[in-house]
């Protein structure tokens, strides 16, 4: 038996996936090689976001980053490669976590580890990060990673280091 696989949304917020099964392979656009699969019942939920969350308050401005660099409570992640840092500077108090590195050192690098290699405490859930980068693209990234991993205080700050640097830091 093959399927043919169908998307559709229900309510609004999750997708569910499902496997309709057909008769015979030739029903699958008359071809056996395009678009059959083996028929299973597939059932994909996607992750839902809390309607109580507000965009505005996952952004922030060069004025709360200013004052974030001085807040011993709220982690400053530079996503750039080190080679961008050393060309270009790097926001004070912020530690360098590269993009491709963030989800791996946010989830499973030890509060041990983290605290050796980047001289602070490894954030907990409710942590304020704030994720940065050269123009705000890759800290959004980042910012939607650290979500993923069940973080609830990530802000990205779209100004980032363009920004920074232009107010004369």
């Amino acid at each position: 038996m093959f399927s043919r696989i169908f998307l559709s949304t229900i309510p609004s917020s999750i997708k569910i996936v499902s496997a309709v099964t057909l008769r015979n392979s030739k029903e699958c656009f008359g071809l056996q090689s395009i678009c059959c699969i083996p028929s299973t019942n597939l059932v994909t939920k996607y992750r839902t976001y809390s309607d109580h969350i507000n965009p505005e308050e996952m952004i922030v401005d060069y004025e709360h980053v200013k004052k974030a660099t001085s807040a011993n409570n709220i982690l400053i992640v530079d996503v750039r490669e080190p080679d961008e840092i050393k060309e270009h500077g790097k926001i004070p108090n912020s530690i360098n976590i590269p993009l491709g590195n963030v989800s791996t050192v946010l989830s499973t690098m030890s509060e041990n580890e983290f605290k050796q290699i980047y001289n602070r405490s490894k954030p907990c859930e409710d942590t304020e990060i704030i994720f940065y980068c050269m123009i705000g693209k890759r800290s959004g990234m980042a910012q939607q990673n650290a979500l993923n991993l069940g973080y609830k205080n990530v802000k990205n700050y779209l100004g980032s280091w363009t920004e920074w640097a232009t107010k004369g830091n």
